[in-house]
């Protein structure tokens, strides 16, 4: 008789491993399910994180956002008050000017109307010895030509008042020739190839005409030719 034998089949590690109260299976589901706990928690740990890092963003975007618009707001502000500042200026400007105008007109006026009422006085109380001046230089320079002087009596008055002409001089070489129509302080000596003309009127007319006064001016002192 012949006896066929069966291969030897070892028993499973679950078998093996699991005792007969079945403690094997409960520690596995127990390990999958603290695997699905872990899992869940870092799962919404990682939700949780990324709503935060989210809502930090747009924050941080909406932060970014408003310090524009008002970077942009402060900036056009500025520019509105700095034109606004610069037309201010141009007009404060423009009205002293304005006043420094008025104020340079009115006080060459008041310095006008000034000399206009000392120079007369002046010019008469100066003509004598001025042209006393004039006619000695004449003399010196004309040698033998007998000069006329042609003046307002009061200048005339004025001139032999100074001790002029010398004693020698008159009348051989200088002749007095009184013109009530000139004006005091002018005066006019002439000869035979020339002459000059002394107008201290004509100096103050230049001068106010310089200061503003509409009037005509001519030289003080001029020669003049046959």
């Amino acid at each position: 008789m012949i006896t066929r034998s069966r291969p030897y089949l070892p028993p499973s590690l679950g078998i093996l491993l699991a005792g007969e109260d079945g403690s094997t299976a409960a520690r596995l589901q127990e390990e999958e399910r603290m695997r699905a706990t872990a899992f869940e928690a870092g799962r919404r740990r990682g939700l949780e994180e990324g709503l935060a890092q989210g809502r930090a963003e747009g924050a941080a975007e909406a932060r970014e956002a408003a310090a524009g618009a008002l970077e942009a707001e402060v900036a056009q502000r500025t520019s509105q008050g700095a034109h606004r500042a610069a037309q201010v200026l141009e007009q404060l400007l423009a009205a002293r000017a304005a006043d420094r105008r008025a104020m340079d007109a009115d006080a060459r006026a008041a310095l006008v109307a000034a000399l206009e009422a000392v120079l007369p006085s002046l010019l008469a109380r100066a003509a004598g010895a001025e042209v006393a001046a004039m006619l000695a230089e004449a003399l010196t320079e004309r040698g033998e030509d007998v000069i006329l002087l042609t003046a307002h009596p009061d200048t005339l008055a004025a001139i032999q008042a100074e001790g002029f002409p010398p004693p020698q001089e008159a009348p051989a070489r200088l002749r007095l020739l009184p013109e009530p129509t000139m004006p005091p302080g002018s005066a006019e000596a002439s000869w035979v190839s020339g002459g000059l003309i002394h107008r201290p009127d004509a100096m103050a007319a230049r001068a106010l005409a310089i200061l503003g006064a509409p009037c005509a001016s001519s030289d003080p002192s001029q020669e003049i030719e046959p």
